[in-house]
């Protein structure tokens, strides 16, 4: 697996061996980034099932100016810092090793927000709907940012939220990517 544009173009990443960790496919990659593209440099970007830390790199690599990836699994953590040296990557980013679904309270009690959230959680878990939930509840997306729902395309996450709105779905086969925006102030 190697980063598909930007600075870090060409970098070659190590792959988890874990079988909860779907290292994602470069066409995959490339329709997900050329729709977050015009996102990235606004502001920081959420990843927050790590995996290979591939998603953070690409995002960094095309002009996020932060990332903050969460992982649970340690020894996956260690690839990512690992990915992170061998890529050179020098834009500030933080590894936050445990549970999403613990870490994510903790940065919405903080008041952070996100211009571009990964959420690429293990198929079949049902991890989306409590993570968005999270999400819409502490308002992380900015106003002007976008958020990813990487799922089964049997998997329909809920669409029903006070803060955010589906904005598209693009289907790959057995994956599929669902895509949010923050509402407008007046819906």
């Amino acid at each position: 697996m190697q980063i598909i544009a930007g600075k870090y173009k060409g970098k070659k990443l190590a792959s988890p061996t874990e079988d909860t960790v779907r290292p994602p496919l470069t066409r995959f990659r490339r329709a997900l980034f050329d729709t977050l593209m015009p996102f990235l440099p606004h502001g920081p970007y959420l990843d927050l099932f790590g995996g290979s830390g591939s998603f953070a790199i690409e995002a960094l690599s095309r002009g996020a100016p932060h990332a903050t990836i969460v992982e649970l699994n340690p020894k996956t953590a260690s690839l990512i810092k690992k990915n992170f040296r061998t890529a050179g990557v020098e834009e500030p980013f933080e590894l936050l090793q445990g549970d999403a679904l613990e870490w994510l309270p903790k940065l919405g009690e903080e008041g952070k927000t996100f211009t571009t959230i990964s959420v690429a959680p293990p198929y079949d878990q049902d991890l989306e709907d409590p993570i968005l939930d999270i999400i819409d509840k502490y308002n992380m997306l900015d106003p002007h940012g976008v958020l990813f729902v990487q799922h089964p395309t049997h998997f329909h996450p809920k669409l029903d939220f006070k803060n955010i709105e589906c904005w598209k779905t693009k289907k790959y086969g057995y994956t599929t990517f669902t895509y949010f925006y923050t509402k407008d102030e007046e819906d």
